[in-house]
């Protein structure tokens, strides 16, 4: 199973935002407008593959 973290980070500081079945539901739930430079706000998605 693939899941999907949606991370904030400014500085040292860093905030889990959701666990997420796909990229498309994460970037759903980035309160900016503009998606398309969502790291550049701090917002990051990392893949994580989890064993069954």
């Amino acid at each position: 199973m693939v899941v999907y973290v949606l991370w904030w980070q400014f500085y040292d500081e860093v905030e889990v935002w959701g666990v997420y079945s796909s990229i498309e539901e994460a970037k759903k739930h980035i309160p900016d407008d503009d998606v398309e430079n969502y790291e550049y706000e701090g917002f990051h998605i990392e893949e994580f593959g989890l064993d069954d």
